[in-house]
């Protein structure tokens, strides 16, 4: 008697005739499987079969275990995990596999991870790449690769995700990258690098900015300036970036007026056509910081590189910053009546 039929026979989770019409259905399967005159709904009612016997076993192994009762061989979970993928896997060769499906699987591996050794699941990436780009799908797939222990497949994972869902992968870089700071320190920098180049601008700016601040806790100011004259070259320039360094440069022990002016000043050249924040944050800077004297100026030139559109409401902030700039000041406007 092998261990399956020992293990159903001592937990009565089959009886000896339900036993031998499941060998049977797997015999009249595995015929059909060859002969190529399985139906996709044959090979469901069996997936769903052995799924539902896995279940059994669990249920009843955790019930002996919370009685403190030894247990037998437990190695039926892991066969019949095995039986599982390999129906999903002529599902997927013989027939296509939906989304519903693909998500039913992830899920019953995720909950037998303990069970399913990574080599078995290479055709599960197959089947992903065959269906439509679905987010939610690349999310639970590389989440599953997680938890199965080898860093190769998790990359592949990974990368085959941020190919097919192009500038829709973000949730899977900043997987990735909680993954690599926690497990693989040593090559969170050459991911971050990577990130920081890509063609698509949301994730590539949200990267360059993790990029930044990790530099920053975990190396130093010098090292972390010098990052950011490198990831400033990049194309396109992202504005973030340089609101992140001037925090950090306002922030610092060594504080220098002038290297903060000279961020305000790139950051208004490169995004000062169409934003109107930049120009403010500028004047609010000089205003607390810096030399209140250089705030009409830099109204000035905020007027003159501005869209016209934006004009108006530039002007109408400026006038509130300022108004509030000599509220401060103890000065009242006064109002002579007629």
């Amino acid at each position: 008697m092998d261990f399956e039929s020992e293990f159903l026979k001592t937990y009565r989770i089959l009886k000896w005739d339900e036993f031998t019409v499941l060998n049977n259905d797997r015999i009249s399967i595995n015929e059909k499987i060859t002969n190529k005159v399985i139906t996709k709904h044959e090979l469901l009612l069996q997936f769903k079969a052995e799924l539902s016997l896995l279940n059994a076993c669990k249920h009843k192994i955790k019930d002996e275990l919370e009685q403190g009762l030894d247990v037998i061989d437990t190695q039926v979970l892991v066969l019949l995990s095995k039986r599982v993928i390999e129906l999903f896997d002529h599902m997927h060769v013989l027939f296509s596999i939906d989304e519903k499906l693909l998500f039913y699987f992830i899920n019953f591996c995720q909950d037998n991870v303990s069970y399913i050794h990574v080599d078995q699941l290479d055709i599960l990436l197959d089947a992903v790449l065959c269906t439509e780009n679905n987010q939610k799908i690349w999310i639970r797939l590389l989440k599953l690769y997680l938890e199965l222990n080898s860093f190769d497949k998790l990359m592949t994972v990974f990368q085959e995700g941020v190919r097919s869902l192009k500038k829709n992968s973000l949730p899977l870089w900043k997987i990735i990258i909680r993954f690599m700071q926690i497990r693989r320190p040593d090559m969170i920098e050459t991911l971050f690098e990577e990130g920081s180049n890509i063609s698509y601008e949301n994730i590539s700016f949200y990267i360059r900015v993790k990029y930044l601040k990790w530099c920053l806790q975990y190396k130093d100011i010098d090292a972390t300036r010098n990052l950011f004259n490198e990831l400033k070259k990049l194309k396109p320039p992202c504005y973030k970036l340089y609101l992140i360094m001037m925090a950090i440069e306002s922030e610092t022990s060594d504080f220098e007026l002038l290297t903060v002016r000279k961020l305000y000043d790139e950051a208004c050249i490169l995004f000062g056509t169409d934003n109107i924040e930049v120009w403010l944050d500028y004047i609010r800077f000089e205003q607390t910081d810096g030399s209140p004297k250089l705030m009409e100026s830099i109204y000035t030139r905020g007027l003159w590189k501005l869209e016209p559109n934006l004009k108006n409401t530039f002007i109408e902030e400026y006038n509130n910053i300022k108004r509030e700039f000599m509220n401060s000041l103890g000065k009242e406007v006064i109002v002579i009546d007629d």
